[in-house]
């Protein structure tokens, strides 16, 4: 068996270096042209400054003999790199809903030592040398064959970058362990962002009070708060401190009481 790809590490620095040779094609056929929001782009920048990390990309390589100069075309991930290398170039400001210190700020307005952390974050990248195109093409089929429907969550995920998603995915960063520990959710349904669907369901009954958990009712939600969720640190702090009092009063007893489950919660 011959393996097509090798999988290696770039950094910002190097896609910004390359580009500045006109070595990297970030418009090849391959590529969707969907556009991202500014929202999109700045929860992107966020990602990259708590250090955590993205879906790999997939280049193509190819040398040209005559001019000694090294072709790279991204075949996926594309809207990822033209995001990180136009903020480097400070072509947009961090949104509010992100990262304290991207808030309203161009690249060049961060701290030098920031500054310095993002051109160094790395990309997991799948080179592929010398692929042809029809290569190309059945790799971007094979990827897609084992992709699942999405879920609803997961699709608000995907389609939202604001202040209510920013609200929600924070709670759920701290709460999941009181999730998993008490068999409120299975680690199953928590990849599949069951717990933050229900913590959407949460906030917006605190911001709203409770109402059915309609899936039309959470879409809105999101969109109707996604520039801004007035009170959202307040409820942040009252969910936290709501969590933290049931597992005060319940202890190691609430993975066997009837009101662990989600629907039972919601009615009391």
């Amino acid at each position: 068996m011959q393996q097509l790809f090798s999988t290696r590490n770039y950094s910002i620095r190097d896609f910004e270096e390359w580009d500045s040779k006109s070595e990297l094609d970030l418009s090849p056929k391959f590529q969707r042209r969907d556009v991202w929001t500014d929202k999109a782009r700045s929860y992107l920048m966020d990602t990259i400054v708590r250090g955590k990390p993205i879906p790999k990309l997939y280049m193509r390589q190819d040398v040209n003999l005559k001019t000694r100069r090294t072709k790279r075309e991204i075949v996926d991930g594309q809207q990822r790199l033209r995001t990180v290398l136009s903020f480097v170039k400070d072509g947009f400001k961090g949104s509010r809903a992100h990262h304290q210190s991207l808030r309203g700020k161009y690249f060049s307005e961060l701290d030098k030592d920031l500054q310095r952390e993002i051109l160094k974050y790395e990309f997991s990248v799948d080179l592929l040398q010398d692929m042809p195109d029809p290569e190309v093409y059945d790799l971007f089929a094979r990827i897609n064959t084992y992709a699942e429907k999405l879920k609803a969550q997961e699709l608000r995920n995907a389609q939202w970058f604001g202040d209510f998603k920013s609200a929600v995915y924070s709670l759920s960063t701290d709460t999941t362990p009181f999730f998993e520990k008490n068999r409120i959710f299975t680690s199953k349904a928590i990849l599949r962002m069951a717990e933050a669907e229900f913590i959407s369901e949460l906030l917006l009954a605190m911001h709203e009070g409770i109402r059915a958990g309609a899936k039309s009712i959470i879409d809105k939600a999101y969109a109707k708060y996604d520039n801004d969720l007035p009170g959202r640190h307040q409820y942040e702090k009252r969910f936290r401190d709501t969590i933290d009092t049931i597992a005060g009063i319940c202890g190691d007893d609430l993975p066997g009481l009837e009101f662990r489950a989600t629907s039972r919660l919601l009615k009391n």
